[in-house]
Parts: C-alpha cells; sequence; structure tokens
C-alpha cells in the first residue's frame, strides 16, 4: 500500500520536535505500507525559486520542498499551494502513485488533500492532535476558520482522534463523519523500565514546550516553592523545548536553584533516560488532548501526577497516577506531597505491561494498517 503523508505540523531545521509524534506514527507503520511525506518549507540563501530533496527516514521517505520565500503572505500561500503540486507529481514520477493521503492535523494542510480529493480522487484519512476543538479554544475555532476545518474533516474517509473527548469535541463543532480512536505511541524499546532515582533526593520530571497557557508552568513553579518550604527532598528536572527566561528568573529570584534543574531541549534516548530515573512525572496543563510525554511514562512504569483535561482520564486511573483538576494548585500540592511519599507503592511493572499492550509502536502501527485497509477497499 502506498501512502502519502502530508502534515500540519512537521519538524523543521529551525524547529526539529514540531510534530515529531506524527512521524513516529509513520515510522510504526508495518513494512508492506510505503510512506512518503511531502513537505514544502522557506529554503535559505536559495538562488532558484525552489530546491527538491529526499531524505531517508526510519520507515518513509521525506520529499521536502525549499522555496525561496515570497515578499508577502498571500503569495506564499499560492506559492505553497503551487509546490504542493509539484511535488505530488514528482512522488507520482520517482517513487509511487499514492493509494491514499494521510493527512496529520487538520489545517492547514487539510486544504491541499481536500483539493487532490475533488481533482484527483484521492481519499485521505486523517489522524488528529490539536487541541483547537477543546473548551477552553472556543474563540479560536469560529468564523472562516471553523467552516474551513469543519469541511475538511467532514470530507475525510475516516478520522483517527487520539483520544474518545478529542472525537466528541470534534463532534461537538460540527464533524459527522466515521472516527476509530488511536491513541500514540510510545516506543517502548527505547522507552524502558526504571528504578527511579536511587540517591539522595527524588526527582519528579516534567517535559513540555513550557507554553504558559495550555502547560500552565507558572502554576508548577508556584506549587514548588510552597511544597519546599515544606520538605528538602526532591528535585523538579524540566526538559522543554523552547528557552524559558521568565521561569529561571523566577526559580533565581524564590531562591528554588537547588530544586528546580532546567534541561532544555533532550534527543528521544535522553529523555528516555530522564524518565528511567525519575520517581514521578509532573503535568498540570490548562487543556490537552493525549500528551505523548504520558504514554512515554508508561511505558518507563514512571506514576503520573496530571490534570484532568483532554483525553488524559481514559489512560489515566489510581492504579498508574493522581488525577487532579485544571487550574487547582491547592490539589497540586497534595498530589505532589502523596507521589513524593508513595512513589514506590505503584507497581511500576504494572504500568509498564498497560503500556506495552496499549500503545507499543506495533500495535498502533497495526491499527492504522488496517483503518488503511478498509479506507483503501472501499474506495
Amino acid at each position: 500500500m502506498n501512502v502519502l503523508h502530508l502534515l500540519s505540523w512537521f519538524p523543521t531545521p529551525d524547529d526539529p520536535t514540531l510534530g515529531n509524534f506524527c512521524v513516529r506514527m509513520i515510522d510504526a507503520l508495518p513494512e508492506d505500507c510505503h510512506s512518503v511525506i511531502l513537505s514544502v518549507c522557506d529554503g535559505k540563501d536559495m538562488k532558484q525559486s525552489f530546491e527538491i530533496k529526499e531524505l531517508k527516514g526510519q520507515h518513509h521517505t521525506h520529499v521536502q520542498i525549499y522555496i525561496r520565500p515570497p515578499k508577502n503572505n498571500t503569495l506564499r500561500k499560492l506559492e505553497m499551494l503551487r509546490m504542493y503540486q509539484v511535488g505530488l507529481r514528482y512522488v507520482k514520477k520517482h517513487l509511487f502513485r499514492p493509494d491514499l493521503i494521510h493527512l496529520h492535523v487538520t489545517y492547514p494542510l487539510g486544504q491541499v488533500a481536500l483539493l487532490w480529493h475533488k481533482l484527483y480522487g484521492y481519499p485521505y484519512v486523517l489522524t488528529e492532535h490539536w487541541t483547537i476543538y477543546q473548551p477552553q479554544n472556543q474563540d479560536v475555532l469560529v468564523g472562516q476558520l471553523k467552516k474551513k476545518i469543519v469541511k475538511i474533516a467532514n470530507h475525510a474517509e475516516l478520522i483517527m482522534p487520539v483520544s474518545l473527548d478529542l472525537q466528541h469535541c470534534m463532534e461537538r463543532h460540527g464533524v459527522h463523519n466515521r472516527f476509530q480512536v488511536i491513541y500514540n505511541l510510545a516506543n517502548t524499546d527505547l522507552f524502558r523500565l526504571g528504578e527511579g532515582h536511587q540517591n539522595g533526593k527524588k526527582h519528579l520530571l516534567h517535559i513540555s514546550t513550557l507554553r504558559d497557557e495550555a502547560k500552565n508552568f507558572n502554576g508548577i513553579l508556584r506549587v514548588v516553592e510552597r511544597l519546599r518550604q515544606q520538605r528538602d527532598d526532591f528535585e523538579l528536572h524540566v526538559i522543554h523545548d523552547y528557552e524559558a527566561p521568565e521561569f529561571k528568573a523566577f526559580v533565581k529570584e524564590h531562591n528554588l536553584t537547588d530544586c528546580v534543574v532546567f534541561h532544555g531541549k533532550k534527543t528521544s534516548a535522553e529523555v528516555a533516560e530522564a524518565f528511567a530515573s525519575a520517581d514521578g512525572f509532573v503535568l498540570f496543563s490548562n487543556f490537552e488532548n493525549l500528551p505523548c510525554v504520558i504514554v512515554e511514562a508508561f511505558a518507563s512504569g514512571v506514576p503520573v501526577l496530571t490534570t484532568d483535561v483532554g483525553g488524559i482520564a481514559e489512560i489515566v486511573n489510581p492504579e498508574r497516577g493522581i488525577l487532579i483538576h485544571s487550574g487547582d494548585e491547592d490539589a497540586l500540592l497534595q498530589g505532589m506531597n502523596t507521589l513524593l511519599d508513595h512513589s514506590d507503592e505503584f507497581d511500576k511493572t504494572a504500568i509498564r505491561q498497560y503500556a506495552l499492550k496499549t500503545f507499543a509502536v506495533p500495535i498502533i502501527g497495526q491499527q492504522i494498517a488496517d483503518a488503511y485497509k478498509t479506507v483503501v477497499k472501499k474506495a
């Protein structure tokens, strides 16, 4: 089966972690699913108008088109659309004729998938990760943007949201289609069972973009300051995609440098090492869908303390962690104390076994491949 992937979020040299979970899903597919990612992005110091490169991924080929950045946004949109047409011709000439299109995140690349569906009859499926459907973003998903997104989603042959909660959010916005929930995955060979931090203070781990409107990291720091006044037997280790000068300033100003450690960006292997030595994972988000970091925590046998937002309650129960309400800093303080005092009482092996049965690469990859077969057979 030949599958052409369009990623509204995809890693670039300037932002190598953007949409990396989409790429991991593609690489999870069985070998008989031949995958090509097609993407267009701005090039640097280009003399020609565009350049096409084939980049080899783990189980895919990435056809990357670099363009000379147009002078204004309208011209850029037209040039991007033209380049996707060029890319499609390139894929058909040099690689394969697609059996279907797999769209990852509805907008903006859904406009290309919908166009190809109308022009050439290509069926497309949609994997959705986007929090724009969540109630907290109801003022964002309005007007023409909402019309475009709902139209794209309703023309898909199948929608594969990463949580049941996300399906319900999409339905409330007028998306009425065939759904199949397929969770995010974890590389259970890379993320292994750890034993926590063996010497000295216990390690709590937080991994995110640190974008505060979603992740509420400010709330975590305020609670850590309160917790530090009660005890000094812990450290919060923070892995983050973007620089965080305001948070580092808070830590310094409030004398928390002995218990809050910023690590910046880390590779997947380094993240796995951090989980292996963590006693607990902490997330205090205002909104989410199904965070990959929770799935990776489970693959590492690490219990989580997290807010009950999005699809998180679908996978977190008392055997695997602690659920609290978003924004409730008193509950976060109590949860951190509980996690520090009782992390050893969680059955780490059982947590990992749940991940092996639910989120392992072969399981998620086969679920997607089986969904492809139903779509191609129908077409």
